[in-house]
This record gives C-alpha cells, sequence and structure tokens, in this order.
C-alpha cells in the first residue's frame, strides 16, 4: 500500500475549467429562467447579478465534486495508514462480477413479482382514452393514425388477436397484452440490475437500485398502462445501453494492449471481431425501436447517432491517452509504462484498421435506422392506409409563441393578426389558450379552427412565425419558458401528475375491473396509498431534479475523461421535449431519463473506471 502514496493530486487544467463552464450557465439559466414570475420583479441589472451569482456557485460546486471524484484515491492514500486501512475494510475496492444468467433471473423476478399486486388490482388493464383509440384501430373500428405511433397499435392488435383467440374474452386478451408489457418491463429493468450487479456495485448501492426499479410505485404504475410509455421507456433504455456498448468496443480492444478486459462485454475476451457485429446490430434494433415507439423518438436517434459518429472520430487518439488520462493504482510506474508500450503496439499493430472497421459499421447501422423509418413512415404506412397526424399536432411551440406574442400586446402588424385569425378565433382566445398546455389549444383548433391553411401556406406561416419573433423575442422566449419549465425548474406552479388518474374510461369493448385480489374498500385504499405517493413526489422530487442531477452526473463524467456517450439519449430526449413537448411538466415524456439515472451515476459518480459501464 506504500506505493499509493506516490499517485499524485491532478490539478485542474483549463480544458476541465472550459468544460464545467456551460453547465455552470445552465445551472444558473434554470433557475433565473425557471423562476419567470419571479424574475420579472426584478431589474435586467439585478436579474444579470443573479445570473452571475449561480453561475460562479454552480461552477464552484461542479468543479469541487469533479475534483474529490478524480482524486478519491489520493487523497485517500494520504490518510493515515490506521484510518486508511478501516476505510479499505468498510469500503473495498469494487470488483467487477463474473454474470450468470439465473442472476439476471432473479432480478427480472423480483420486479415482475413487485408489479404483480398493482396488475391484479387494475386487472385487465389502467385502461386511457388513447388505449381506447388505438385498440379501436387494431380491431378496424375506427380509422388508422399514427397520431400515437402506429408500431404500437400493431403491437396491440397481435397481443388483442392472440388473446381472443386462445380466451374469445376481450378482457382477457387485454389482460394478456398487459401482462406481456409488465413482464416486458420487468425483463429491462432486471437487465439494468444486472448490469450494475457485473459492474461490481457495492451492496448498498445494489439494494437501493433494486427498490428503485422494483418498489417505486411509478413503475408499477406505468407497467399495467396499456400506452406506447413502458414499450418506448424499454426500447430507450436498451438503446442507451447498445449506444455505449458499441462506443466501448474500441476502448476495451484497445486499452491497456489486452484482448481480454475484466468485466468486458463478451466475458471471455476473445473473438472479438464477431462480437463487433452483435454490437451493430443491437444498436440497429433498440434505435430503430426508439424511432417506432415515439414521434420524438427520430430525434433522439438521430442526435445520439451525430454525438457517437463525431466520438468515434476521434476514438484513436482518444484511447491513446486513455491510460494517462485516467487514475492509476499500485505501482504507478509499471502501468504508466504498459500504457506507453500497449498504445504504441496500437498504433503501430491495428488501431487505426480497428477503428476503420468499426466506424464502417457504425455508418451501416445508422443509415439502416435510417432508410427502415423512412420505409415505414413512407410506403408501408401509406399501404397500410394510415393517417399521418394532422398539421397542428406537430406545431407546439410556434403556435405557442405567436399566441403568447399576440396575447401579451406585442408588435404584429394587422396582416400578421388576419393570418393568426385564419387558423383560430382569436376573440375567443381566453377559452383556449394556455401557456403550459398545448392540448387545451390545438383541440380547440381543431373542432373551431382552420389548421389546413397552414397545410397549404407552411412557408408563409414559417416566415410569420420568424417576423413576429424578431420584432417580439421575449415574449417568445416567455412562450418557451412557461411551455417547457417543468423539464428544468426546481419547482412549478402546479402539481406533477405521475401516473394521471385510476380509472377504467367507458368503451365500446365491454371491458371493465375486474379486481382479482383485496376487496373493494381494499382497493381504494390502494388507489389511496398511490395518490399519498404522488403527493410526497411532488414535496421532494421534480422533473428539474432529473435534469439537474443528469447534468451533474454529465459534468462529472467528461471532468474525468470518462466514456460519456452513454448520456447522450438522455440529453437529446430532453432537448426533443424543449422544442415540442405539448405539456410543461408531464412526467411519462420524460420517464425514460428517470429510469437512466441509477446507471448515469455509476458513470459519473463511480470511484473506479477500470470496469466498464457493462
Amino acid at each position: 500500500m506504500g506505493t499509493d502514496r506516490n499517485i499524485k493530486i491532478q490539478r485542474p487544467t483549463g480544458r476541465k475549467l472550459l468544460l464545467l463552464l456551460p453547465f455552470a450557465v445552465c445551472y444558473a439559466c434554470f433557475v433565473v429562467l425557471g423562476d419567470w414570475q419571479g424574475s420579472v420583479d426584478y431589474s435586467n441589472a439585478q436579474n444579470l447579478g443573479r445570473l452571475v451569482l449561480w453561475a460562479a456557485g454552480s461552477f464552484a460546486v461542479l468543479l469541487g465534486a469533479g475534483f474529490l471524484l478524480e482524486n478519491w484515491a489520493a487523497l485517500t492514500a494520504l490518510m493515515p495508514s490506521g484510518t486508511r486501512a478501516f476505510y479499505e475494510k468498510i469500503v473495498p475496492p469494487r470488483k467487477a462480477r463474473r454474470g450468470h444468467w439465473w442472476i439476471w433471473l432473479l432480478f427480472f423476478l423480483a420486479c415482475l413479482l413487485c408489479y404483480l399486486p398493482y396488475y391484479l388490482m387494475y386487472y385487465p388493464t389502467w385502461f386511457n382514452n388513447d388505449a381506447v383509440w388505438q385498440m379501436e384501430q387494431a380491431l378496424g373500428m375506427a380509422a388508422k393514425s399514427n397520431h400515437h405511433p402506429y408500431f404500437h397499435t400493431l403491437i396491440i392488435k397481435v397481443f388483442l388477436t392472440v388473446g381472443y383467440g386462445l380466451f374469445h374474452d376481450y378482457t382477457a386478451a387485454v389482460a394478456l397484452y398487459t401482462f406481456c408489457q409488465m413482464a416486458l418491463t420487468a425483463a429491462v429493468f432486471g437487465f439494468y440490475l444486472y448490469l450494475l450487479y457485473r459492474r461490481g456495485t457495492r451492496i448498498l448501492w445494489m439494494l437501493l437500485a433494486v427498490c428503485f426499479y422494483a418498489l417505486l410505485p411509478i413503475n408499477g404504475m406505468f407497467s399495467i398502462c396499456m400506452g406506447k410509455d413502458a414499450w418506448f421507456t424499454a426500447a430507450f433504455l436498451l438503446f442507451v445501453w447498445a449506444v455505449h456498448h458499441c462506443a466501448a468496443a474500441q476502448d476495451l480492444r484497445g486499452a491497456a494492449g489486452r484482448t481480454e478486459t475484466p468485466g468486458s462485454f463478451d466475458g471471455r475476451g476473445k473473438e472479438f471481431g464477431a462480437s463487433d457485429s452483435r454490437r451493430w446490430l443491437w444498436f440497429f434494433v433498440t434505435g430503430l425501436s426508439v424511432c417506432l415507439l415515439r414521434s420524438n423518438g427520430i430525434f433522439v436517434f438521430l442526435g445520439t447517432a451525430v454525438l457517437l459518429i463525431l466520438s468515434r472520430l476521434f476514438a484513436g487518439r482518444s484511447a491513446e491517452g486513455a491510460g494517462r488520462q485516467s487514475r492509476v493504482s499500485g505501482a504507478k510506474r509499471q502501468s504508466l509504462q504498459r500504457e506507453k508500450e500497449s498504445a504504441r503496439i496500437g498504433k503501430e499493430g491495428g488501431w487505426h484498421k480497428f477503428s476503420g472497421q468499426e466506424r464502417q459499421r457504425m455508418y451501416i447501422s445508422a443509415a439502416a435506422v435510417l432508410v427502415c423509418y423512412l420505409l415505414w413512415q413512407g410506403p408501408v404506412l401509406h399501404a397500410l392506409k394510415v393517417e399521418p397526424p394532422d398539421t397542428i399536432e406537430s406545431l407546439t411551440m410556434p403556435v405557442q409563441h405567436l399566441l403568447c406574442a399576440y396575447a401579451r400586446g406585442g408588435n404584429l402588424k394587422a396582416e400578421e393578426v388576419e393570418m393568426l385569425e385564419a387558423v383560430v378565433p382569436l376573440a375567443q382566445i381566453d377559452e383556449y389558450y394556455n401557456p403550459y398546455l398545448f392540448d387545451m389549444t390545438k383541440n380547440y383548433i381543431r373542432e373551431h379552427g382552420n389548421q389546413s391553411v397552414i397545410a397549404k401556406n407552411k412557408g408563409e406561416y414559417a416566415k410569420l412565425w420568424l417576423k413576429v419573433g424578431l420584432r417580439n423575442p421575449m415574449l417568445y422566449l416567455e412562450a418557451e419558458i412557461r411551455q417547457t419549465a417543468g423539464y428544468y425548474a426546481l419547482h412549478i406552479p402546479h402539481d406533477q401528475i405521475l401516473y394521471s388518474e385510476y380509472f377504467m374510461v367507458d368503451n365500446p369493448f365491454g371491458i371493465e375491473n375486474e379486481r382479482k385480489v383485496f376487496s373493494y374498500d381494499a382497493s381504494l385504499a390502494m388507489g389511496d396509498f398511490l395518490q399519498r405517493f404522488q403527493a410526497f413526489y411532488n414535496k421532494v422530487w421534480s422533473l428539474g431534479m432529473n435534469t439537474w442531477l443528469l447534468l451533474f452526473a454529465l459534468a462529472c463524467a467528461l471532468y474525468r475523461g470518462r466514456r460519456a456517450i452513454v448520456f447522450a439519449p438522455c440529453v437529446m430526449l430532453l432537448g426533443s421535449l424543449l422544442l415540442a413537448t405539448p405539456v410543461y411538466n408531464e412526467f411519462r415524456y420524460a420517464y425514460g431519463v428517470f429510469v437512466a439515472l441509477p446507471v448515469l451515476f455509476g458513470v459519473g459518480f463511480g470511484r473506479e473506471e477500470q470496469f466498464p459501464l457493462l
């Protein structure tokens, strides 16, 4: 242990300081802009001062956290020998564990058993109006629409066909669908717990992760909701895994000049080339699933793919320096010598060739996802006679910007007001305009407006949005903040709805709740429990907290030179919400970020980096 004292404390470099600046500015903007109502009471100079102070404070916290995490080994080495021995006894070094299929099975069963009471309580499903509409389409009772991804509607149709064929009852058919969806959710969460287990996560944190995935009522309720959210979240989490899986391929191949890495993906270190193809196959499958299961999935995939491509373009150079940037333990000089030698061997014996192979697979996989997605969105849906979403569905932000500028007395010309009037009656704006919820506006336009005017004059209305925005930038900013604040503000004016109401809506299929456990009174108590949890969640957590912790973990990962590409899908998902969310604080839209936090924390805050994430 004496050689540990040779580890030097790494001082922050200029590059690391610059990396933290954007994050500090983000946090300052989150505070000041997220509290838009309170900020208007301050002068511009005061708000500028608040921004500067919050940025400085955030920068100090980020720097302190990054410094401590990066130098933890060096700081513990400076402890007195007795204190250090005690610390190492209670917090032993983490070691990657060998995975077995039955360990994943145990995690899967733990999650499934915890979700089962919700399934039996709300049997056959948690049925809302969106699910009723999709089921009507699946059974040919309504026109086909891609408003809710038709790919998910086809999934519903498959289970309904199989279930009705087996049981000759729609209630049983829906129950089959719900159980399989619940099993899928449990399987994916169990897989993530398995990854944490293999990574060597310590027992205490492992238990907390099990409680997070298995015991939280949020996960139980979403697992039985007959909607696209559970399917998309499962695909999204597997896509996060696939992205990291692919990005790690080159690093694992070249790290320390070995063909075998403790805790590597295949667990054997053999036939690396054979497993490379499977990595990119999973990238294709999960990426396409993300695109097909939610309308903003294509933005999540495209943004992540671009970042992945950029990161891989510099993979060879970063691989040569990875050993020098990482924290070493034990005989530091010998380790550095091995790293230099492996970098030399890699450079001479195949780094560039391997990088080229990886880039080729990456380009092919990304292109294949885009081609399949475009074929589905175009020829396939056309052949199936599926109607696309209406025009107003995708115009959340432009419409909110323009209506805010009008309602708040902005500078609009007479002809611009006429163009707005051609789409929606402005005299009744108080009836439908809500700066936090676009659903009311778009539904009013569908019933009383004329969205076809926009469809026929797309260029003119795009110019209208731009011209009005140039004259009213602060009103556009106000509209943007009010429509999105829930995703980055720690406190919002309205309670967040986690899982909506607990109901079985009226439907033409004759499906009703058939509770399989507890008496009727006890089932009401179960509902009270869920309501109390929702109230508790609103007091201690928020969607903004998800974003704050995500960025905090990302900043620490970048500061320490960790493989941060695993954060890309979550960042892209949040970015797509800031561009087009219809509700300013809808939990289910950012559910994927929430359930990915335990693994992201492992990358950002985990002390040992010689073990890969997966």
